[in-house]
């Protein structure tokens, strides 16, 4: 009786519906020669660059799934409704299977185009995770990433279920807001996180203080605080935090002066008065107390680019 060459990858074409890399294959023993082979006998299908797939298997929503997420590689990711479906999360319209969607990083491999694949900031360890065989984002990251599709209603409850389920935290969900900041839906996910948990926004002056103490514990020059400035058009401001002999400043929005139409737009008017002599950056509390490493960076930077020992 005729052994299949295949018979070594058996583990994995179980595991993985039929679907294998040519690098599994090679770690099986089995060379590519051999699979471009089977492919022309009718017992190989090539899916993807470098992914092939048994024909004894039956096709389905699994299988395509796989190949893609092995043609994807490391840096290529089950996200939005996709991972929604594969987490379980209610009141996200996935009970019954939806299109596969991917997100990965800039500069990654590019993938075939029939895919659908979101372009979003670098994962963190934290922000992936697995659900079966399946690498997936995690639940946070997921809900953070629908809620400009799933509106502010069901954005609640689907969060609200999720803490329910012990899936979620609050902390969790805003520690991925400020590297969403630029992301349609991420105010509804602020303006969330403020009723959920009001205490974990801070006032203004516990964010300076904030500020202060991440410069300060990084060795950066002190900047001075409220200082007073005039702007092009002749009025004077306040400049929550500046560093005068380098005209950079850092401005602090707050939940919820400074994120209502009005306040944005005083914002928008007072920073384009005072653009052409200062180098502005812009944070808010959710920034200083999940993503400091960061913010530190920016200011570090910016900074030395305008000559600041730093």
């Amino acid at each position: 009786m005729k052994t299949s060459p295949l018979l070594a990858l058996a583990p994995v074409l179980r595991r993985q519906f039929g679907v294998f890399t040519v690098d599994q294959a090679r770690d099986a023993g089995i060379p590519a020669w051999l699979l471009s082979e089977l492919c022309g006998k009718g017992e190989l299908e090539r899916l993807y660059r470098g992914v092939y797939g048994s024909v004894l298997h039956p096709d389905g929503a699994d299988r395509r799934w796989m190949a893609a997420q092995l043609a994807g590689g490391d840096r290529v990711v089950i996200s939005h409704r996709a991972a929604a479906h594969l987490h379980g999360l209610q009141y996200t319209g996935t009970r019954s299977r939806p299109d596969l969607e991917l997100s990965t990083r800039r500069g990654a491999r590019r993938l075939p185009g029939e895919l659908r694949v979101h372009t979003q900031v670098p994962f963190r360890d934290t922000d992936v995770t697995d659900v079966g065989v399946w690498r997936v984002t995690s639940v946070p990251w997921t809900l953070a990433s629908l809620a400009y599709r799933l509106g502010p209603s069901r954005t609640e409850q689907a969060v609200g279920a999720a803490i329910a389920g012990d899936l979620l935290t609050v902390d969790e969900l805003a520690g991925c807001v400020p590297r969403l900041r630029f992301c349609a839906g991420v105010q509804i996910l602020r303006d969330l996180i403020t009723r959920l948990s009001p205490d974990l926004r801070l006032t203004r002056s516990e964010a300076e203080r904030l500020v202060l103490r991440l410069v300060g514990e990084a060795g950066l020059p002190k900047p001075e605080v409220n200082h007073r400035v005039v702007d092009a058009s002749g009025h004077v401001r306040e400049l929550d935090l500046a560093w005068p002999t380098w005209g950079v400043c850092v401005e602090i929005d707050l939940h919820p002066s400074h994120q209502g139409t009005i306040g944005r737009h005083a914002d928008g008017r007072r920073q384009n008065d005072l653009v052409i002599r200062w180098t502005i950056l812009r944070f808010d509390d959710l920034d200083l107390q999940f993503d400091a490493v960061s913010v530190i960076e920016v200011i570090r930077r910016t900074l030395a680019h305008a000559g600041a020992p730093v």
